[in-house]
């Protein structure tokens, strides 16, 4: 009897680890596999189906297979001049956005100029904000005749038309504005850590200043500045925002606003998948080719040694790196919020702010009385908040899967779940459209929903790898020895450490889906308006209406930019 009441509970701890253990291989097998399987659905389903509809030629009612829609593409003078506008906005782009980015950042990183913190903030705030807003308040700025600084070249005697935001060179300025915080992230980090000993071994040789930037300190930053341009490139290229702001009120055709147009009504879906494919395609290919590159060379910059880059002293160079800090933040951030309050606090937008006539009536209208601005709000959060937070658990269990899972597919899974960052927004919102149609989700919040996840899961993915990847399996292990199930160590152990990361996250995600434009443009129906589509429509109305619902979204932003700021650092101390 005594020796039964000894071995009872030995046998049940036995039995309890048996099963903790059972609990550990099946959530840690199927979870986050399971989400890795959601990341492949959202990226082949409207893939395959763009591809299938692209292939099917005819009527809706009498569809038949062909490459009809192919030749069609091939043949129309329209797509190959708006595919070579395309090609010259991004290239033009690209090139301005690194010129920006990469001096932006040696400022920050390796020069004495005073306030470089405070620059780091400035220099990466036009990421979150807008860029349809922003092409909106260039409008107000270098319109002919009546934009604001024109207006201001015209009190000294230029003409009123030296500014035209309406043309490619317009597009490219705003494009690069807003696209330059993105070679800045890419630089910005690997520049501080670059060891100083190949920069002194050119100066010891004779170098100068100059030669040893072109030839040692530019090079070591070329895979760093070769992804960023990519990112880019591939993103400013399929913007749909700016150009439909800037381009096509003057008849300039690029592939996004294209396939806007070929989807209105008469609708031609099979021409638009067309170019959908085409434009996957090429995205797929580029991407794989800059893989290749990169994983052909060496381009070692950090060593073992605890080194700084040597500080750069500016001396009478300073006034040309502020002159540089100030160009780019006033032009991306500073003189396009002033243009937005200035018309939305004016009753009549007459060209000229007229501080005497300002009143908060366009405010109080847009909050308590515009039917369409109040819905676009309500939806815009609810699709913000709710996509965040599905999106990070998501990315959280996709994270753990390609730093964690034992699964040879580790490698492909993270390129495949990478291909929306350069699919552009209306080409993935047509593949939903696609899917949509003739199901319940059509016009519904919900297929919005979906394609914003599956556009912008993968930044939530890779911003929470890049601390998990930090992290010692020690403690996991630890955990698991002594007798925690998987959840259980992902709740107490991994959860807490990765919380910034995962805050971090979630904002990124939030104020994204707050100004999205190209993946809604052709999703949304009436009732299920974003506040980036409220503004498009309100555009063809009532520019004070436009101003103000442009700054409280913005203002959204500002505060969610903030709160990012504040986690980052929190990350950073951690």
């Amino acid at each position: 009897m005594a020796d039964s009441t000894v071995r009872a509970p030995a046998m049940s701890a036995r039995m309890r680890a048996f099963e903790g253990l059972r609990t550990l291989k099946s959530a840690q097998g199927w979870l986050p596999a399971l989400a890795v399987a959601i990341g492949v659905v959202l990226i082949a389903s409207p893939f395959l189906a763009t591809v299938a509809r692209s292939l099917l030629v005819g009527e809706e009612a009498s569809l038949t297979l062909g490459l009809g829609n192919f030749t069609g593409m091939f043949g129309d003078k329209r797509f190959w001049q708006a595919l070579g506008m395309t090609a010259i906005m991004g290239t033009g782009a690209t090139l301005l956005a690194c010129i920006f980015g990469l001096g932006l950042a040696w400022i920050v990183a390796r020069t004495d100029l005073p306030g470089r913190n405070w620059f780091d903030t400035l220099n990466v705030i036009p990421f979150f904000l807008s860029p349809f807003v922003g092409a909106v308040s260039w409008t107000y700025l270098a319109a002919p005749n009546v934009g604001l600084l024109n207006q201001l070249l015209a009190a000294l005697g230029l003409p009123a038309t030296m500014l035209n935001i309406y043309s490619v060179g317009g597009v490219i300025w705003v494009l690069a504005l807003f696209y330059t915080p993105y070679v800045y992230l890419f630089i910005i980090s690997p520049m501080r850590r670059m060891d100083p000993a190949l920069e002194d071994a050119a100066r010891a040789h004779g170098a100068g200043f100059w030669l040893t930037l072109r030839h040692v300190t530019a090079p070591l930053m070329l895979p760093a500045l070769l992804s960023g341009a990519l990112v880019v490139f591939v993103t400013s290229a399929g913007l749909f925002d700016v150009p439909l702001a800037l381009a096509s009120p003057h008849g300039i055709r690029t592939i996004p606003t294209t396939v806007f147009q070929v989807v209105q009504y008469p609708s031609d879906y099979g021409l638009a998948s067309a170019i959908g494919v085409l434009v996957m395609t090429f995205t797929v290919l580029i991407t794989l080719m800059q893989r290749s590159y990169l994983s052909r060379r060496s381009f070692a910059t950090v060593t073992g040694k605890g080194y700084r880059p040597r500080t750069v002293q500016l001396g009478k160079w300073k006034i040309a790196a502020f002159a540089l800090e100030l160009l780019y933040i006033g032009g991306g951030v500073v003189l396009p919020m002033l243009a937005l309050v200035f018309v939305a606090l004016s009753p009549l937008w007459t060209g000229r702010p007229e501080p005497a006539n300002f009143t908060l009536a366009n405010f109080e209208f847009v909050l308590f009385k515009h039917d369409l601005a109040q819905r676009a709000m309500v939806n815009s959060l609810i699709v913000a908040t709710l996509g965040a937070s599905v999106g990070v658990c998501i990315g959280a269990l996709q994270s753990y899967y390609l730093q964690r899972g034992a699964s040879r597919l580790r490698t492909f899974m993270d390129a495949f779940l990478s291909l929306p960052i350069g699919i552009p927004g209306i080409i993935l919102g047509l593949g939903f459209l696609i899917l949509a149609l003739r199901t319940p989700l059509y016009s519904t919040l919900w297929i919005i929903l979906i394609a914003y996840i599956a556009r912008f899961l993968p930044f939530a993915t890779r911003g929470i790898s890049a601390m998990l990847v930090s992290l010692s399996t020690d403690l996991e292990e630890s955990a698991r020895a002594g007798g925690a199930t998987w959840l259980q160590t992902m709740r107490m152990i991994v959860l807490p450490l990765i919380w910034p990361a995962i805050v971090a996250a979630w904002l990124m995600l939030f104020v994204i889906f707050i100004r999205e434009l190209g993946a809604t443009i052709l999703l949304y129906a009436q009732g299920t308006e974003t506040i980036s589509v409220a503004i498009v429509i309100m555009g063809e109305r009532n520019f004070g209406y436009v101003a103000a619902l442009a700054v409280l979204q913005a203002l959204l932003l500002f505060a969610a930019f903030a709160l990012f700021r504040l986690t980052r650092s929190s990350l950073l101390e951690n």
